[in-house]
């Protein structure tokens, strides 16, 4: 059934047409068929009046771990690392994942607008996929591999929906093993995924192998066998094994400096930001301006309940505000969790933008993000 939804404005994040006053969406099936003015595209199928509000794309979280939703409240805040490291393995240790915790978890994300999750697994992959069908939410599922090169096998591995491999992060996986992971996925054109410089010392450990970060890894037997440390930085480490480009999802980001900056830059790929995160561990804060700045495709995510409060994208968004600065463009801060992300999971298709063909889901935009928030509201009907 065609279904037209007017809203007082939609801003669309699509070029051709980017803010509609008095908009009108219409879609059938899911899909959209028409945005524009009301009053041009009013006529069109059963009416719903949303009233006065501003639509936006539907909101893609880049980085989240679902498996860990069981685990909420249960790790302290603001200790470092290595202590929210170890509270997390005991914790997992002693708890299972379940399916409802899982469920509540990707239904407080859809009820704050996130339409579509990319989703860092273990082993609870069914268990997540089934969550994300059973709330009808969207999700690309990373499985995330560590440890020592071993033959992936992954043609038959039987992962549900869209998928692909990923890698934990250098510290943890041994370099064959990570080049491996991603062969396979520019085989197939799939998105990549990596933790990369996240923690206070990884750059230490890359260039000499020494520091606290080290010394951790090495007592919990994380660091591999094999590593040894190559004399450059966390990011240069990963440009030279070939991890980075168009179709890489680096994920923190938090302790890289101009040099980094400019060869993530130069690679095309996207940093997917978690300033929460970051802040509930304790490793730092992004220097998200600069990556701004060198047209680093930013995008973000809230990670887990392990390591945050809630998964509110709208709240990781304010967190992302603060770093970048309130002159930041509301257009660009919107890319963060519409455009960018769609572009680097390889949706843009789909998801990013509210234009014909693409899926319709929105969300709506808060009044604090909404330049027009003060604005005389239009009349609420549905007539032309």
């Amino acid at each position: 059934m065609m279904r037209a939804y007017r809203a007082a404005r939609i801003l669309t994040m699509d070029a051709q047409r980017s803010v509609v006053e008095d908009g009108g969406i219409v879609e059938e099936n899911g899909r959209i068929l028409a945005v524009g003015p009301w009053k041009e595209v009013g006529g069109e199928g059963a009416c719903h009046d949303l009233g006065s509000v501003t639509l936006v794309p539907g909101l893609i979280n880049a980085h989240v771990h679902l498996e860990l939703s069981h685990l909420a409240g249960r790790i302290p805040a603001g200790q470092g690392f290595a202590a929210w490291a170890d509270g997390l393995f005991g914790a997992m240790k002693s708890v299972r994942p379940n399916p409802s915790d899982i469920e509540r978890a990707v239904r407080s994300m859809q009820a704050s607008g996130t339409r579509y999750v990319a989703d860092v697994t273990g082993r609870e992959a069914l268990m997540v996929r089934r969550a994300l069908d059973a709330c009808g939410l969207g999700g690309h599922l990373f499985r995330e591999f560590s440890g020592r090169s071993r033959s992936l096998g992954l043609q038959s591995d039987g992962m549900p929906g869209p998928w692909s491999p990923a890698v934990h992060a250098l510290y943890s996986t041994d370099p064959v093993l990570a080049r491996d992971v991603k062969g396979w996925c520019c085989a197939r054109g799939l998105p990549f995924s990596l933790h990369l410089a996240e923690v206070p010392g990884e750059n230490e450990l890359f260039l000499d192998g020494g520091g606290d970060f080290a010394g951790f890894l090495r007592s919990r037997r994380i660091l591999p066998k094999s590593f040894a440390p190559s004399g450059m930085s966390a990011v240069a480490c990963a440009g030279a094994l070939g991890l980075l480009d168009s179709r890489t999802l680096a994920v923190h980001c938090v302790h890289v400096d101009s040099h980094d900056i400019g060869h993530l830059a130069a690679s095309g790929a996207s940093v997917c930001l978690c300033p929460r995160s970051n802040a509930w561990i304790g490793v730092g804060a992004a220097p998200a301006r600069a990556l701004h700045a060198a047209g680093v495709p930013l995008c973000l995510g809230t990670d887990s309940l392990a390591s945050n409060a809630d998964l509110d994208l709208w709240e990781e968004l304010r967190a992302a505000r603060t770093l970048l600065g309130d002159d930041t463009p509301l257009a660009d801060l919107l890319a963060m969790v519409t455009l960018n992300p769609a572009k680097a999971l390889g949706i843009e298709r789909e998801f990013g933008c509210l234009a014909p063909g693409r899926r319709a889901a929105w969300a709506f935009l808060p009044a604090d993000f909404d330049p027009s928030a003060s604005a005389p509201e239009v009349s609420r009907n549905c007539a032309r």
